[in-house]
């Protein structure tokens, strides 16, 4: 018996079989579930597997000392490889960036500081110190260092100022990884004449 759909011209096909369609309906859930669930465990996965990929497998003291510093001052994970290419670009601008890493660190030791909002809430914290503190923050959360036509970009995507809402939007990029761009155009002589 056909039954025909009053929206389209075309018979309508009985139910063939109710537990293959409640096995679609399943497999759907189950997609979507997993859609929703699975995607910061990969990232993560992704992200480490990059990052050991990046950076020597031991990071010197200096590097060591820094991402430690980074760390605490950002209160987010800094990867390794993170850590390195914001040192890189900063020791360009600010030369002693391993003594101000170290002060830090030790500020934090001598303190027994937990968390950054302990950090700011000190009085007696030399301004020179909290200055330069302040600043490998601004890198770590721009990705980029300085302000005029020499700044350095050192992160992009990763950049912290993405995580509020990396779970929710991608981040705006052309560039998805190495020769997403495609192959390079052959050159090409073009004559114009007049």
């Amino acid at each position: 018996m056909k039954s025909t759909n009053p929206v389209s011209p075309f018979p309508a096909r009985p139910l063939e079989n109710p537990a293959r369609r409640t096995l679609v309906k399943g497999a759907v859930a189950w997609t979507v579930l997993g859609a929703a669930l699975a995607p910061l465990p990969i990232r993560h996965a992704l992200a480490a597997a990059q990052d050991t990929a990046a950076v020597p497998a031991a990071l010197s003291p200096a590097l060591q000392a820094f991402q430690r510093a980074s760390v605490f001052l950002t209160g987010k994970e800094v990867s390794a490889a993170m850590a390195a290419r914001c040192h890189d670009a900063l020791i360009k601008r600010m030369p002693d960036i391993d003594r101000i890493a170290a002060g830090v660190n030790a500020l934090v030791e001598q303190k027994q500081l937990k968390h950054m909002d302990d950090y700011l809430a000190l009085t007696d914290v030399d301004p020179k110190l909290d200055q330069d503190a302040k600043e490998i923050v601004r890198a770590l959360y721009l990705g980029v260092v300085g302000d005029d036509a020499e700044a350095e970009l050192f992160a992009y995507e990763e950049a912290l100022m993405y995580d509020a809402t990396r779970d929710v939007l991608v981040v705006p990029t052309y560039g998805r990884g190495f020769n997403t761009w495609g192959p390079k155009p052959a050159d090409s002589n073009i004559k114009v004449e007049k």
